[in-house]
């Protein structure tokens, strides 16, 4: 077992922050590119796209996030308590986006499939995660969600560029996507309209990583302006990773 929260992290770039449950995570996070138009289409009327370092003003990023999570376990006080969870999770997320109050940037997840009831139901009522549970499946180097009567609902096909590599001796993957969504503060949307910030801490100390090519397609109108597309993902901004941690901070309602 892995220690609880400790000094250590109180020294790390999140602070103070009280993180509520860990997995480790095996799986893919992509970057591509949809024109900006088609983006703000899936924001909340409280949020607003920022501006993206270095990047083209007419098109803005979207990061796909999935695979398996594992050796779950959710922290009580000093206490680190292993819960032997396993589920899938296929996570659509806009990074750099704005409070319409000007908070951020942050990234704003508009729809996340999970494989876990419990993960599901505390995601959306506590979070303002839009999760919804559906089967999931890798089928070789494809993740196909579907819904409950078997529909595609969205897949993706990941394409290894290089052999694995322990991430510690590279340092923090420099990529738009495992840099926006393990440093930005995340944002859920609630029923009653408030905006939920909490934050993923991700850990690349002992994990395994590798660059990928990677093709994402939304096969059915799954969200708010989240309707079927296909995306050829940059090799730039796309990694699998193997082992990553994963933290999940206590939600923060004041937004």
């Amino acid at each position: 077992m892995e220690p609880s929260p400790s000094r250590r992290e109180a020294r790390s770039g999140f602070g103070k922050r009280s993180f509520v449950a860990e997995t480790r995570f095996d799986g893919a996070i992509v970057s591509c590119s949809w024109p900006r138009e088609v983006v703000t289409q899936v924001l909340p009327p409280a949020l607003r796209l920022d501006i993206v370092p270095n990047g083209d003003r007419n098109r803005h990023p979207i990061v796909f996030i999935f695979g398996e999570h594992y050796r779950s376990k959710v922290f009580f006080a000093s206490l680190a308590l292993p819960t032997d969870v396993r589920f899938r999770e296929l996570v659509i997320a806009v990074p750099f986006v704005r409070t319409r109050r000007g908070m951020g940037p942050a990234v704003f997840l508009p729809r996340v499939f999970s494989g876990e009831a419990v993960v599901t139901w505390s995601g959306n009522a506590h979070y303002g995660f839009a999760k919804r549970m559906v089967p999931m499946e890798w089928f070789g180097n494809t993740f196909v969600a579907t819904d409950e009567d078997g529909g595609l609902l969205a897949h993706a096909t990941v394409e290894p560029l290089e052999a694995w590599r322990p991430a510690a001796r590279n340092g923090r993957p420099g990529l738009v996507g495992a840099e926006s969504l393990g440093r930005l503060p995340i944002l859920g949307h609630l029923a009653d309209g408030r905006l939920v910030r909490s934050v993923f801490d991700w850990g690349f100390e002992d994990a395994w990583l590798r660059t990928v090519r990677a093709t994402v397609s939304i096969d059915a109108t799954v969200g708010q302006g989240i309707v079927p597309r296909r995306s050829n993902c940059a090799s730039a901004g796309c990694v699998e990773v193997a082992g990553m941690r994963w933290r999940l901070s206590w939600p923060d309602y004041a937004y």
